[in-house]
């Protein structure tokens, strides 16, 4: 396992992590870097937005924002937006309630878009323009909150490895729809029962099971958070209803956000397969939509090297919609902002 790096980072712009009230659910981001006052009116400050995919755990996605972050000259925040529920805040103990229960209200699908609303309603200035970027089922997410947003807002829209249609008929859902219907409790009683062992058996068994990979550093603490109780419980709540409510393509909403979208397919995901891409084509020939052609993994955040590559396409792409435009301040303050 090797730690990532990148011979553009500066040292002291750390991810910082916050848990803020969002709805009824502490909820974690994950933030690097600050807004930059632009001497141009006529510019606008920008942040990229990350909604995750499921575990909606952000500590998986930190290599990913650094790279990010690396690119724009460190010059544009880059956030990442937990899912409700999907890491247990610090300080709250387990009940045995927390471990069972759920409430599609507060962790259901519908109410996790309801809970990226609210998040940029009440946390993202509204002068700040957007690039939100979804990963798997968080490309759902995303599609599904711009009705609720100001679409001059949304400067563009990156769809990673989309789970946007016909997840249980996906060759992966094939394989998990059962157990997450008829097995699920049985996956958190076992991960009941992994929390109970030191903590160090979990860090041994996580750098053996993952020793020929080449995982960024970040990936031994969301592999932790994810393993709770807590989190197993949410994740796998969310997983048996993307089976059941992912279902028909929203052509409507991609009709009319077209022009905001760009889609980007993995030639061998087994979530969001290839012909979910040609399919997709057929019906909008013109929309903005990739198919991979470097063989990335629909988890690309556990491999460094393929990180890095997701990180750089996502730039260069939204550089190809949006003019960049560096201003020198002065010599200690530089602002990325995007002419639009």
């Amino acid at each position: 396992m090797s730690t990532s790096s990148s011979q553009r980072r500066i040292p002291d712009d750390s991810i910082q992590e916050e848990f803020v009230h969002v709805g009824k659910v502490k909820t974690s981001v994950l933030k690097l870097g600050h807004f930059k006052d632009s001497p141009s009116p006529g510019n606008q400050k920008v942040l990229m937005l990350i909604i995750p995919g499921n575990p909606g755990v952000p500590y998986y996605y930190e290599d990913f924002m650094q790279e990010l972050y690396s690119h724009c000259d460190f010059q544009i925040p880059v956030w990442v937006l937990g899912h409700a529920g999907h890491v247990q805040p610090p300080g709250e103990r387990l009940s045995l309630q927390d471990i069972c229960s759920t409430s599609e209200q507060v962790y259901g699908l519908e109410a996790q878009i309801s809970h990226k609303v609210e998040f940029i309603q009440n946390h993202v200035p509204r002068e700040v323009k957007l690039i939100l970027i979804g990963h798997s089922i968080g490309s759902y997410m995303i599609l599904n909150i711009l009705d609720s947003l100001p679409s001059d807002q949304i400067l563009r829209c990156f769809m990673l490895f989309p789970t946007i249609e016909r997840m249980s008929s996906s060759p992966n859902g094939i394989k998990m729809t059962p157990v997450l219907r008829y097995m699920r409790w049985l996956v958190i009683f076992t991960a009941f029962i992994i929390s109970l062992l030191p903590k160090y058996l979990h860090v041994h068994i996580f750098k053996w099971w993952y020793k020929d990979l080449d995982c960024p550093s970040c990936t031994l603490k969301a592999i932790l958070a994810t393993i709770s109780p807590w989190t197993v419980n949410y994740t796998t709540y969310l997983a048996k209803l993307e089976m059941d409510k992912v279902t028909l393509l929203q052509a409507e909403l991609i009709k009319k956000h077209a022009d905001k979208l760009s889609f980007y397919y993995g030639a061998n995901d087994h979530w969001a397969p290839p012909q979910y891409y040609y399919d997709l084509m057929k019906r909008f020939p013109h929309l903005d939509a990739r198919l991979c052609t470097l063989n990335l993994k629909h988890a690309f955040v556990l491999d460094t090297q393929e990180g890095r590559e997701m990180a750089k396409i996502v730039w260069l792409w939204a550089q190809s919609h949006h003019r960049t435009i560096l201003l020198s301040q002065n010599d200690d303050d530089e602002g990325w902002v995007f002419e639009t």
